[in-house]
């Protein structure tokens, strides 16, 4: 037996029915997608009216500057009142990260106008110092100039060539990652053998590691002999015996007087 309810529920599941909640829900949708779309459009238009740089100081260090990357930016490129979507904004970041100091480089427009830029510098964990010329090596194994600006408190290298100084990387990021090792070594030597030696900051000793072909595999256990010997040298309170310390023979501390 059917009663007004159910007719009326059959009405509104009639194929009739839907089409008009249908044409209904886009006559509600179209002017939604008119507004967006024109406020998309606004938005691209809208010129850029700003410039902002921002550095990162990471370690005090300023091998690059705010002010002068904003000056090189603004020569090169003719960003003011133009369209925020018409930016060459991968040309300005090839520019900025063509440049000396820095490492990496993230470029943001935003919807009021202004273009806003970060740059995280390069950072230095050794100076090389080879036949013709003086570099940094980054924490990347990238090179970078020396700087007139900054001067970076870390290790020295001296190499034969670029290659010979980058054999050296296991020990320059092991210092880097420990405080310990930071402080204790001075200068690292490598020869044309590939040889590896370095000089702590205490005492006139040279203590080699042997090849840098096994510096990778063999660092670790090198050091930790070195200091457990280093202990007992500050134990017995002499640092000063020994001229050479040897750490390539397996297992072995080797020294000499």
């Amino acid at each position: 037996m059917s009663n007004g309810n159910s007719s009326e529920t059959d009405a509104n599941r009639s194929p009739k029915g839907g089409r008009k909640r249908m044409l209904w829900t886009l006559f509600l949708i179209l002017p939604a997608t008119f507004i967006f779309t024109a406020a998309h459009r606004s938005a691209d238009a809208v010129p850029c009216r700003a410039l902002e740089i921002e550095v990162d100081q990471m370690d005090g260090m300023y091998f690059v500057d705010a002010p002068t990357l904003h000056s090189l930016v603004t020569e090169r490129f003719e960003l003011m009142d133009r369209p925020m979507s018409s930016l060459p904004l991968s040309d300005i970041h090839a520019t900025l990260m063509n440049q000396h100091g820095v490492a990496d480089c993230q470029i943001e427009p935003r919807l009021g106008g202004t273009l806003r830029i970060q740059i995280r510098q390069q950072r230095p964990i050794a100076r090389i110092w080879l036949p013709d010329t003086a570099v940094y090596l980054d924490e990347q194994g990238a090179t970078m100039p020396l700087s007139s600006k900054y001067t970076a408190d870390v290790a020295i290298v001296h190499a034969p060539d670029l290659h010979f100084a980058k054999t050296v990387i296991p020990l320059l990021q092991k210092m880097d990652a420990s405080p310990f090792w930071n402080r204790f070594i001075d200068q690292i030597e490598v020869d044309t053998d590939g040889l590896i030696t370095f000089r702590p900051r205490i005492g006139d000793v040279v203590i080699e590691l042997g090849s840098s072909s096994s510096l990778a595999q063999d660092l670790d256990k090198q050091l930790n002999q070195l200091r457990t010997f280093y202990t007992e040298l500050i134990r017995r309170g002499d640092l000063r015996q020994y001229r050479s310390i040897r750490l390539q023979y397996d297992g072995q501390v080797v020294a000499a007087r």
